[in-house]
């Protein structure tokens, strides 16, 4: 279904902020196509998530003012490692069932309740089937985004993926597929697109320090992490993919062209590299979002949050909860004066049928409760396992810093010991240490340890293990 695209201003600013550097193109329409008005690159010396969005929205307008970009309008790249994705294959069903399904996915696939995230669609058709990848962006930073773009007197209009705004980054169906890599000092963004749509999307950390002080590729985990995600690829759409694009920092991409050639060619896929000697990638993607913007092309990859209809903000506004009272008492009345003697009468004898259907069941229950409440004493009730989840529960804060995803209780050969495993996700290093302490100073828990993180700030995954003191049963 193609975007509606009417009323659509003249010109916009293609925004991206990642990595802690703005990157800012005000393009316009023009006979010739789009036209670069003006282009503003920095660094930020605040983080996106920062609590204090007045501060950040200050410092983004600070910098667009002096470069002399006054554009209200922007679109933005949401930064990369801000994005989790789920893939689905689609049974065949209808569009309703299709969205109900795809809803329990995310409920199964992301760490977050649905609920929490902004989460846009990408579909694939293939000859094995339709597959669906579900990309998703925490609510909060969403919100905190969009509160320090207001704070700069910036007016949103899209919220999209950068590195998907780059040309030929998503093939249309039917015209094969490509992995597109851009690597930079920051790390690795790789894209794999297949039957007109994204068919894995991921970031990682690609880059070690040399004795002289300069950024490598670390060839041999690029390689690696590549070659993983390119095989949870479904069959059907991976045999699309006959492209590797290379881009981003000039230096690297080549090191990594070197590295990738057997890989590559053992895959079955031509490496092209998208080198930019007039502007970095950051600079590429900005402009390249506010181009498509302007003409409507590009990805259906929609995370700005829905602006409610006139129709429901005036409501919202002039309704009030008498008139919602007593419109919802008057339909109740209604609905009671019609139903009420026959309602009665119909449960009376529905009830009567259900009970003689189930007497003797009822019967034999009895007869199994009596036992249960005889032979009870030589049942432990006292549900360890659960016990212990809310004790350790007790120790993670409410306000989503850290979540756990997986919660091991297993016994040992003592029966007072019981080893726990805990792994999950954080927003920052901190939040862990903290769950640590607390751990610590609960009196059942001992050799609370913090086995392994990994990742980068807000996406910190962090596995503690401990033994818990408190014999089964008690």
């Amino acid at each position: 279904m193609k975007r509606k695209t009417p009323n659509r201003a003249h010109s916009v600013l293609g925004l991206t902020l990642s990595d802690g550097k703005l990157h800012a193109f005000h393009v316009t329409r023009a006979k010739a196509g789009i036209e670069v008005v003006k282009a503003a690159n920095a660094d930020l010396t605040l983080d996106l998530l920062h609590p204090e969005s007045e501060l950040i929205g200050r410092e983004i307008k600070n910098h667009l003012d002096a470069a002399g970009i006054h554009e209200r309008h922007c679109v933005v790249g949401i930064p990369p490692r801000w994005l989790m994705t789920q893939q689905t294959q689609l049974p065949e069903m209808s569009a309703e069932d299709a969205s109900s399904f795809l809803q329990i996915e995310a409920e199964k696939g992301f760490p977050v309740d649905p609920a929490n995230l902004q989460i846009a669609r990408s579909a694939q058709h293939s000859t094995a089937g339709e597959f669906v990848t579900q990309l998703a962006v925490r609510q909060e930073q969403i919100a905190q985004l969009s509160a320090a773009l207001r704070a700069a007197g910036l007016k949103p209009v899209s919220f999209t993926i950068g590195l998907a705004a780059l040309p030929n980054a998503i093939p249309p169906a039917g015209s094969g597929g490509r992995v597109t890599v851009a690597v930079d000092p920051a790390g690795v963004v790789l894209l794999i697109s297949a039957g007109g749509g994204i068919a894995a999307f991921r970031t990682f950390d690609a880059s070690i320090e040399s004795e002289a002080g300069e950024n490598i590729v670390n060839g041999a985990a690029v390689a690696r992490e590549l070659r993983i995600t390119f095989e949870q690829v479904p069959a059907a759409l991976r045999s699309e993919v006959k492209d590797l694009f290379l881009t981003g920092d000039a230096t690297m991409v080549r090191q990594l062209a070197e590295s990738l050639g057997d890989w590559a060619r053992i895959a079955g896929l031509k490496i092209t590299r998208g080198d930019l000697p007039e502007k970095n990638l950051a600079d590429e993607t900005a402009e390249k979002l506010g181009a498509n913007w302007l003409m409507a092309t590009g990805p259906e990859l929609e995370f700005l949050p829905p602006k409610p209809s006139r129709w429901a903000l005036m409501m919202a506004r002039y309704n009030s909860k008498r008139l919602a009272t007593v419109g919802f008492a008057a339909a109740a009345a209604a609905l009671i004066a019609i139903g009420a003697f026959g309602w009665h009468e119909y449960r009376r004898l529905s009830l009567q049928s259900q009970w003689s259907a189930m007497e003797v069941q009822v019967t034999k229950l009895n007869g199994i409760q009596a036992n249960i409440t005889e032979f009870r004493p030589f049942y432990d009730t006292t549900f360890h396992t659960l016990t212990v989840l809310k004790r350790v529960t007790e120790c993670f804060p409410d306000n989503g810093t850290i979540t756990a995803k997986s919660f091991e209780v297993r016994p040992t050969s003592k029966p007072t010991i019981s080893m726990i495993t805990i792994s999950g996700s954080a927003r920052d290093t901190a939040a862990v240490l903290r769950v640590q302490d607390l751990l610590r100073k609960m009196k059942e828990a001992e050799g609370v340890k913090l086995d392994k993180t990994s990742g980068k700030t807000p996406n910190i995954q962090y596995t503690l293990s401990l033994r818990w003191n408190t014999p089964f049963g008690t």
